[in-house]
């Protein structure tokens, strides 16, 4: 004879444990983390299979708190990582349970996840969750960081949506940075801009180039966010391949030093060199000069 009675509800199954806090007030954070990120995050455990199982318990339950994206079978990108990220439900839980304000709670928009960029957006997250450690490590904070991905403005009612990192040159021309970002020390802050470069095509990243430098010498990105007009500030441009950092520099070399003068303030390094060695030394200027990342 079947069993028809109504099963209990258990009362610990919604239950938030300390690891899933801290996946998603990171989460939160960052907006969307594999979970190799969030194993670097250190958010309670170095065993990648029990991370699984607490990120798949806040996916799974009545009301999920997390989402998850595979971009295996649709995309076409080969072996890659699922993407997770807050659900509607889950921003709540930040707010109300882990009290979380609502104004620092990112989520991607819209209802659907589609990369064609994963590779340079998983990159560009990368970058973010090394600089939180080199921040943490010596008492600097971050008070904001923007991506290429944050949205501004609505393009349903105002048609106004925009890149939030969008710094425009009054006669058409622009550039959208990956991120820009501030680091506060005390007694000083710094204002950077970040390039993720992947691939192989130096001639691209050679005409990025010239429109920082513009957006530098005729002081645009000065007005867009309001930095002191006395002080410059750096573009850090980080590169998939340590070769084709080498061989962009040379490309500069050989054809002459048209930034010579303000060569300090763009700095190269290879993702591989950012994760392996300290996060503030090892960086070059665009003509291989060797200079360090610091806050004094």
């Amino acid at each position: 004879m079947a069993d028809t009675k109504k099963k209990k509800p258990v009362p610990w199954a919604n239950r938030i444990t300390n690891i899933q806090g801290k996946v998603l007030e990171n989460l939160g954070k960052y907006k969307v983390l594999t979970l190799s990120q969030l194993l670097e995050l250190n958010v309670g455990t170095t065993q990648y299979r029990y991370l699984w199982k607490q990120v798949a318990s806040l996916r799974d339950r009545n009301k999920p708190l997390v989402a998850c994206k595979s971009f295996n079978t649709e995309d076409r990108l080969g072996r890659v990582e699922d993407m997770y990220y807050l659900t509607k439900e889950g921003k709540e839980s930040l707010i109300l349970d882990l009290h979380v304000p609502a104004e620092e709670i990112r989520m991607p928009l819209g209802r659907t996840i589609a990369y064609k960029d994963y590779y340079h957006r998983k990159y560009t997250i990368d970058f973010q969750i090394l600089l939180s450690k080199w921040v943490m490590e010596n008492g600097f904070t971050v008070p904001f960081f923007h991506t290429y991905f944050d949205k501004s403005g609505n393009n349903r009612t105002a048609k106004d949506l925009r890149a939030k990192t969008k710094v425009e040159f009054g006669d058409g021309g622009y550039i959208i940075p990956d991120a820009a970002f501030q680091v506060d020390a005390p007694d000083k802050e710094r204002f950077f801009f970040f390039e993720m470069h992947n691939g192989r095509d130096t001639k691209r990243l050679l005409a990025q180039l010239h429109n920082h430098a513009r957006g530098l010498v005729e002081m645009h990105t000065h007005k867009t966010y309001d930095l002191n007009p006395e002080k410059a500030y750096h573009t850090l441009f980080v590169f998939e391949h340590e070769s084709i950092k080498n061989a962009f520099i040379h490309r500069l070399l050989k054809e002459g030093h048209a930034f010579q003068q303000i060569q300090q303030f763009f700095l190269c390094k290879s993702l591989e060199d950012l994760k392996e060695a300290s996060f503030e030394s090892g960086w070059v200027t665009i003509y291989g000069e060797p200079i360090e990342l610091t806050m004094s």
